[in-house]
């Protein structure tokens, strides 16, 4: 399993990335373009426990071609790991056992970015919540593909 958060990742290979932004309550996704140029907010699921949004998730994997899952991780602001980060390596540890590359992306501040993004449109959070999420979860990825695209 690569870690984007502590070190560069392996360079890009061909197929969807999904981002995953993993809340308490719902699990934000986004799915790159086949070329892993663009990540586009896809939508939300249900957190239904680490093993139900593993199956979920493999799931989108097969029916949507995607060949890499790049996991947000929610580090401190200064820099130290939490009860998030342990469930975000278990979540992956499920995904990388099926046989899919996995990836941890620092996700610092996307949700806090991606309420911004909603505010800049006119909408707010409570009305939006669902959206904030797979914005967030779009964020993480568009990061991870920033750092895997050949300068």
């Amino acid at each position: 399993m690569a870690d984007g958060a502590n070190g560069p990742p392996p360079p890009r290979r061909p197929g969807r990335a999904l981002g995953v932004d993993l809340g308490s309550r719902r699990v934000g996704l986004a799915l790159s373009d086949p070329g892993r140029i663009i990540s586009s907010p896809h939508s939300t699921i249900p957190m239904s426990g680490e093993a139900g949004v593993v199956k979920a998730l493999l799931d989108l994997c097969a029916r949507q071609a995607v060949t890499a899952v790049v996991i947000g991780l929610p580090l401190s602001a200064d820099g130290s790991e939490g009860p998030g980060c342990e469930r975000a390596r278990r979540v992956a540890a499920g995904i990388s056992a099926a046989g899919v590359e996995v990836h941890l992306q620092d996700e610092r501040w996307t949700s806090r970015d991606a309420e911004d993004i909603l505010r800049q449109t006119g909408k707010n959070r409570k009305t939006s919540r669902e959206k904030v999420d797979a914005i967030a979860a779009s964020l993480i990825l568009s990061e991870f593909l920033r750092e895997a695209s050949p300068s």
